[in-house]
């Protein structure tokens, strides 16, 4: 008598709402029609800083950080640099949130998945004179370096832009608590006309 043998993986997806953030700009600033880049200009450089702006690996690290794409063109005769490690994220109740570093971002990820890679197969097994066996492998192998590597990669570097270059990459903060409705990106820059403070602002819209 046939035999069949079939194993279906079964896949929970869950959907959840995101929170998305709207540039204000100011006087000193412009932003684009998106509402999602704004540009400084400077006498040293140009800065622009996007949201919403990750479409690499791993997607879902929109969902629990805040990845903020800053490009920089230094315009003047000397380097500049931005100073990553004072980079903070001011929300509307005064709290101040510093970067997280790209291996800590990695490591929180990896923490939150925890789940070794899983590969389902199908197969069909007939008894008889002459046994037939067919399978189908369905992968739905998951390699970490891989999808984690962009985080670093893709990082603003910290070294400083010589003139006439220019960087981009991102900072990434943790996601904003729950009863925020404003952020304030706090950058701060060197460069040959000295040391200059930048904000960004953000209206968060749940």
């Amino acid at each position: 008598m046939p035999r069949r043998s079939l194993l279906v993986p079964l896949l929970l997806l869950q959907a959840c709402g995101t929170a998305r953030l709207r540039a204000l700009p100011h006087q000193a600033t412009k932003s684009d029609q998106g509402q999602h880049a704004i540009t400084t200009r400077l006498s040293d450089a140009t800065i622009t800083v996007e949201v919403e702006a990750w479409r690499h690996r791993p997607r879902r690290i929109a969902d629990d950080y805040l990845p903020f794409r800053v490009e920089i063109v230094n315009l003047s005769r000397g380097p500049v640099m931005l100073h990553l490690a004072e980079a903070r994220l001011l929300d509307d109740h005064a709290r101040l949130h510093r970067p997280l570093r790209p291996e800590e971002v990695a490591s929180l990820l990896l923490e939150g998945w925890g789940l070794p890679a899983l590969v389902p197969s199908i197969g069909f097994e007939a008894t008889g004179p002459e046994p037939t066996i067919f399978g189908l492998e369905l992968g739905f192998h998951f390699n970490r370096d891989r999808d984690l590597r962009d985080i670093k990669r893709l990082a603003f570097p910290p070294e400083a832009i010589p003139p006439g270059g220019h960087a981009a990459g991102f900072i990434y903060f943790p996601k904003s608590p729950q009863d925020a409705r404003r952020l304030t990106l706090l950058l701060t820059l060197d460069g040959i006309s000295g040391q200059q403070g930048l904000s960004f602002s953000y209206a968060i819209d749940r």
